[in-house]
Protein backbone atom coordinates (compact mmCIF):
# COMPACT_ATOMS: atom_id res chain seq x y z
CA UNK A 1 0.00 0.00 0.00
CA UNK A 2 1.18 3.37 -0.68
CA UNK A 3 2.09 5.94 2.07
CA UNK A 4 0.57 8.73 2.63
CA UNK A 5 3.29 11.14 1.45
CA UNK A 6 3.15 9.51 -2.43
CA UNK A 7 0.04 11.77 -2.86
CA UNK A 8 -0.80 14.82 -3.23
CA UNK A 9 -4.34 15.49 -2.48
CA UNK A 10 -4.66 18.07 -0.08
CA UNK A 11 -5.89 21.13 -0.93
CA UNK A 12 -2.50 23.05 -0.07
CA UNK A 13 -0.49 21.17 -2.47
CA UNK A 14 -2.99 21.30 -5.42
CA UNK A 15 -2.71 24.81 -7.71
CA UNK A 16 -6.03 26.27 -7.95
CA UNK A 17 -6.57 27.12 -11.50
CA UNK A 18 -7.64 30.83 -12.71
CA UNK A 19 -10.87 32.00 -11.27
CA UNK A 20 -12.37 35.50 -12.93
CA UNK A 21 -15.78 37.31 -11.11
CA UNK A 22 -18.37 37.70 -13.58
CA UNK A 23 -22.15 39.10 -13.45
CA UNK A 24 -24.64 36.89 -13.94
CA UNK A 25 -28.26 37.37 -14.66
CA UNK A 26 -30.76 34.77 -13.11
CA UNK A 27 -34.35 34.50 -12.68
CA UNK A 28 -35.26 34.58 -8.79
CA UNK A 29 -36.13 30.90 -8.42
CA UNK A 30 -32.98 29.90 -9.77
CA UNK A 31 -31.79 31.68 -7.50
CA UNK A 32 -33.54 30.13 -4.58
CA UNK A 33 -32.99 26.94 -6.46
CA UNK A 34 -29.18 27.38 -6.32
CA UNK A 35 -29.57 28.26 -2.41
CA UNK A 36 -31.55 25.65 -1.71
CA UNK A 37 -29.42 22.82 -3.45
CA UNK A 38 -26.24 24.33 -1.68
CA UNK A 39 -27.38 24.48 1.70
CA UNK A 40 -28.56 20.85 1.02
CA UNK A 41 -25.13 19.85 -0.26
CA UNK A 42 -23.04 21.84 2.64
CA UNK A 43 -21.69 24.38 -0.96
CA UNK A 44 -21.75 27.51 -2.33
CA UNK A 45 -23.55 28.73 -4.61
CA UNK A 46 -20.84 28.95 -7.11
CA UNK A 47 -19.80 25.56 -6.62
CA UNK A 48 -23.53 24.63 -7.57
CA UNK A 49 -23.60 27.03 -10.43
CA UNK A 50 -20.30 25.77 -11.96
CA UNK A 51 -21.34 21.63 -11.76
CA UNK A 52 -24.43 23.22 -13.41
CA UNK A 53 -22.24 24.80 -16.08
CA UNK A 54 -19.86 22.03 -16.34
CA UNK A 55 -22.59 19.29 -16.46
CA UNK A 56 -24.12 21.23 -19.48
CA UNK A 57 -20.98 21.37 -20.97
CA UNK A 58 -21.10 17.88 -20.83
CA UNK A 59 -24.47 16.99 -21.81
CA UNK A 60 -24.07 19.07 -25.09
CA UNK A 61 -20.78 17.67 -26.10
CA UNK A 62 -22.27 14.15 -25.28
CA UNK A 63 -25.29 14.73 -28.02
CA UNK A 64 -23.27 16.26 -30.78
CA UNK A 65 -21.07 12.94 -30.50
CA UNK A 66 -24.17 11.12 -30.75
CA UNK A 67 -25.35 13.08 -33.44
CA UNK A 68 -21.54 12.52 -34.85
CA UNK A 69 -22.28 8.63 -34.52
CA UNK A 70 -25.66 8.25 -35.95
CA UNK A 71 -24.75 10.34 -39.35
CA UNK A 72 -21.37 7.93 -39.39
CA UNK A 73 -23.54 5.05 -38.88
CA UNK A 74 -26.42 5.74 -41.27
CA UNK A 75 -23.73 6.62 -43.88
CA UNK A 76 -22.61 2.86 -43.48
CA UNK A 77 -26.07 1.50 -43.58
CA UNK A 78 -26.71 0.81 -40.27
CA UNK A 79 -29.21 0.75 -37.95
CA UNK A 80 -29.41 1.39 -34.53
CA UNK A 81 -29.89 -2.29 -33.69
CA UNK A 82 -26.34 -2.91 -36.17
CA UNK A 83 -24.42 0.10 -33.58
CA UNK A 84 -25.76 -2.20 -30.28
CA UNK A 85 -24.74 -5.18 -32.16
CA UNK A 86 -21.61 -3.94 -33.03
CA UNK A 87 -20.28 -2.20 -29.79
CA UNK A 88 -21.05 -5.49 -27.93
CA UNK A 89 -18.94 -7.37 -30.67
CA UNK A 90 -16.16 -5.27 -29.94
CA UNK A 91 -16.51 -4.83 -26.01
CA UNK A 92 -16.50 -8.49 -25.66
CA UNK A 93 -13.04 -9.13 -28.17
CA UNK A 94 -11.59 -6.93 -25.67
Amino acid sequence: MASPEQYSDSVEERAMPPTRVRSLSLLSDLVRQAERLAKQEGRTRTEVLREALRRYSEEKRWRRLKRYGAGRARKAGMTAADVERAVREYRRSR
